[in-house]
């Protein structure tokens, strides 16, 4: 039986927040565009997704029913990587993003709802092994479903 999990390779495993963010990058530089979506958002997060956003739709999903959600669609480059890893290192995780996303174009590439505490999936139209290896940066197991 097939099903939509079978579109994502799984990574798992814990992750300080500043390392993810720097991983990201090195991995994914085709990428085009970082949604985040959050309750509890700092101001100055908020100031940095401002300074980097990015026209257009919404296009992940909104995870978060009530309270209604924050939602930023922002440039991707390195200096956003850096950026927001740097910001990573003076907040909690909640105060960043509760769900995020990373786009080439319209494309879904990867998607980690419940940021740093749950399944994070990669498209598997990411080859397989940057998956492994954006896995081994973080300290993460694939699953090999």
């Amino acid at each position: 039986m097939t099903g939509a999990m079978d579109n994502y390779w799984e990574l798992e495993g814990t992750v300080e927040s500043p390392r993810f963010f720097e991983a990201l990058w090195t991995r994914f530089p085709q990428a085009t565009t970082f949604y985040a979506e959050g309750t509890s958002v700092a101001s100055d997060v908020i100031q940095f997704y401002e300074s980097n956003r990015e026209e257009g739709d919404y296009l992940p999903a909104t995870q978060t029913l009530l309270p209604r959600p924050r939602q930023f669609r922002c440039r991707f480059s390195s200096g956003f990587a850096a950026g927001l890893s740097g910001l990573a290192r003076t907040h909690a995780e909640p105060e960043l993003l509760d769900h995020l996303a990373l786009y080439e174009g319209s494309t879904g590439i990867l998607f980690w709802h419940d940021a740093f505490e749950n399944v994070l999936l990669v498209s598997r139209s990411i080859s397989k092994d940057v998956a492994i290896a954006f896995a081994a940066d973080l300290g993460f197991v694939v699953s090999h479903r």
